[in-house]
């Protein structure tokens, strides 16, 4: 069977499949096929959340990596070069090579991509915290208290990683963990310094009773400012990365327009 022969046959296949597997996972029909599309994810959580806990890759904030497009990816290529490899050389012995090749390739496309979107999601932390530490605050000097505070901001700021942090931390006491496990857990899962110290702030204000607002307040200031001088220090790494650019695509277009009539003027002259 030659490749264009496998993509033409296997492609079709493969988009049947889902089709077939989206469509049981619709409908109410009984027995286990139905089951299959949540056994797989499921599956693939579990094996997440390991990777994640034995630190197999050493990814900060890969704990907050909730997705599984990550695995997909892995298999689809993992898949796809082996069942290349395969249809190129399908000789017995090229079989282990390339079930090895499509491993490695699959587990390297996998780390590229939890680790692109672990950094994505430090990143919503970081710009997301100083506005829930300032709507925090708020909310303390208005009266109300930190759970239902902390349950409020959760709401009011945009759904991304740290929401989902902050509900799992007024989730604890409805599910019997008390508040220092689940802010330890959270400070775990986050690897960010600002939001330790925020941490930090919200325990001890609980543990010891202090006002939090003014701390939470100026926590806040300085994370703005922080933001601030990275946003300065992207913008001026902008420069270099405009001039691979500039010199390989602008400028000989450039060249080429400017002098494009002394060349012509030049050719017809020696034409002549």
């Amino acid at each position: 069977m030659k490749s264009l022969d496998l993509l033409l046959i296997g492609v079709p296949m493969v988009a049947g499949i889902v089709v077939l597997l989206r469509f049981f996972q619709r409908t109410s029909l009984p027995g286990a096929m139905v089951r299959i599309p949540e056994t797989v994810v499921e599956a693939h959580r579990k094996a997440h959340a390991k990777l994640v806990e034995c630190r197999a890759f050493s990814l900060s904030g890969g704990m907050l990596v909730t997705s599984l497009g990550s695995w997909l990816a892995g298999e689809a290529v993992g898949i796809t070069v082996t069942t290349l490899s395969l249809v190129l050389n399908p000789s017995r012995s090229h079989i282990l090579f390339s079930i090895l090749l499509g491993i490695c390739l699959g587990c390297a496309t996998l780390f590229l991509s939890l680790r692109r979107q672990a950094n994505r999601h430090v990143r919503s932390v970081r710009s997301s915290l100083p506005v829930a530490s300032f709507l925090l605050s708020l909310l303390l000097e208005a009266g109300m208290g930190s759970h239902s505070a902390l349950q409020e901001v959760a709401r009011a700021i945009p759904n991304g990683p740290l929401a989902r942090e902050l509900e799992e931390i007024t989730r604890a006491r409805t599910l019997g963990i008390s508040r220092e496990a689940a802010l330890e857990r959270s400070r775990r899962r986050v690897p960010v310094e600002d939001y330790h110290i925020f941490l930090n702030l919200v325990s001890q204000g609980e543990r010891l009773g202090v006002g939090l607002s003014r701390g939470l307040r100026d926590h806040s200031s300085k994370m703005l400012e922080g933001e601030l001088y990275r946003a300065e220090a992207t913008a001026q790494k902008a420069a270099v990365k405009l001039l691979f650019p500039l010199v390989a695509f602008i400028f000989p277009a450039v060249a080429l327009i400017i002098f494009s009539p002394i060349i012509l003027n030049i050719w017809e002259v020696w034409g002549q």
